[in-house]
């Protein structure tokens, strides 16, 4: 009731205003004679759109803006203050916004803050609050204009550069840079000088490297403000240990008793290769090259021999492979022709094998240190007799016979 009081002066003043046109046509224009009932509606007319305008007036909502309304992108933004006063409800008593530059806020208190993080051109709209929790009746201001401007650029700068790196061959590989500027700088990854397709950010991967990866690598930090290009840095590769591939087996032999047996095992493959050789699955000490070397064998070292072989990466066990002994010959019986002859010629006779040469030997004493050859017999073709024929004198005289595979 009190509101509509407080117009009361205002209608009248209005109802004023509308007739004022009215006296001023009647006193001109004397011949006009203004019905008194279109001159009551003018004034009614008249008064009503006067009260229709002040209360328009009377509600207006006014926005106060205190502080700068431009900004940098990427600057903290200066402290500004909104205020609004609403003709109706008075001054907002909080605050809140539409549609502000990314990275700005609006306090309640009605306070902007904030980094923009977006450049542009952007148009906020803030409402005021009768009540200080953002309650009660509510009045939006007309919109508020925000120029957030791009930094001036700053070339870029690298602070941390890539560290050298040494893989093995089909590991990743992966290097890292920081580089400050404004705007923040873009990337673009060297090889040997030359760009790589793609790698345009601040880490790069290899994710399995060969041994072409192998080289210098260097990268550039580039905006506006200019470029900046890193130190080389080296990728070394180390070559991936290959497993071991058996390409010679040991073969099987066959020796004669008291000869020499020698097996061989090829491989390849990344140092270092062990080797173990064994003999009927035992395994045979010292014996770790890959030759082994059976000498003056005997009838029992005959059997099965094989060569693990290892690095690294593989463990192989080569083929099973058979030594087979010939034994030496059994060299006897004697038989004498003129046992107990004292002096002139004596003979004897022993069995002989094909393929075996005997040596015939002889001394006088048994005490005697070394025998005396007297003959050879070579290797006969077939099996059969070899006769010996010696001249003895009148003591006594011994013989040894020693069979030698051929």
């Amino acid at each position: 009731m009190h509101s509509r009081l407080s117009r009361l002066p205002a209608l009248f003043l209005s109802a004023f205003l509308q007739l004022a046109p009215l006296l001023r046509v009647a006193s001109t224009e004397a011949t006009a004679v203004a019905s008194p009932l279109v001159a009551v509606l003018r004034w009614i007319a008249g008064a009503t759109a006067v009260a229709g305008s002040f209360h328009a007036v009377s509600a207006a909502t006014g926005l106060t803006f205190t502080g700068a309304n431009t900004g940098t992108n990427g600057v903290a933004f200066p402290g500004a203050r909104a205020s609004i006063l609403s003709g109706r409800y008075g001054a907002a008593q909080s605050y809140s916004a539409t549609a502000l530059p990314p990275g700005i806020t609006l306090s309640i208190q009605g306070v902007f803050t904030g980094r923009p993080t977006k450049s542009g051109i952007y148009k906020t709209f803030v409402t005021g609050w009768q009540e200080s929790n953002k309650s009660g009746n509510s009045y939006t201001a007309p919109a508020l204009t925000f120029t957030i401007f791009d930094p001036p650029p700053v070339a870029p700068v690298i602070t941390q550069p890539p560290a050298p790196l040494t893989v093995t061959e089909g590991q990743p590989a992966s290097f890292s840079v920081t580089a400050t500027g404004t705007p923040a700088p873009t990337f673009q990854w060297l090889f040997k000088n030359a760009p790589i397709q793609g790698a345009i950010s601040a880490q790069f991967q290899i994710a399995k490297t060969t041994l072409g990866s192998d080289g210098n690598y260097a990268v550039i930090a580039l905006n506006s403000g200019g470029s900046v290009t890193s130190a080389p840095v080296a990728l070394t590769i180390i070559p991936a240990a290959k497993p071991v591939v058996i390409t010679n087996q040991p073969v099987g032999l066959t020796v004669k008793e008291g000869g020499t047996a020698a097996f061989n095992v090829g491989v390849t493959g990344t140092a270092p290769i062990t080797y173990q050789w064994t003999f009927n699955t035992a395994t045979l000490l010292n014996e770790t090259n890959a030759t082994l070397t059976l000498s003056n064998v005997s009838t029992n070292q005959a059997g099965t021999y094989q060569v693990r072989v290892a690095n690294s990466v593989t463990n192989l066990l080569s083929d099973a492979v058979t030594l087979t002994v010939t034994p030496r010959p059994v060299v006897g019986p004697f038989s004498l022709s003129q046992p107990g002859v004292q002096g002139g010629q004596v003979s004897f006779s022993f069995p002989v094998v094909a393929g075996v040469a005997y040596e015939v030997e002889y001394r006088d004493s048994l005490g005697l240190a070394n025998w005396s050859v007297l003959t050879n017999v070579a290797p006969p073709a077939a099996a059969g007799t070899a006769t010996v024929t010696d001249t003895v004198g009148a003591g006594p005289r011994f013989y040894h016979v020693t069979a030698t595979p051929q």
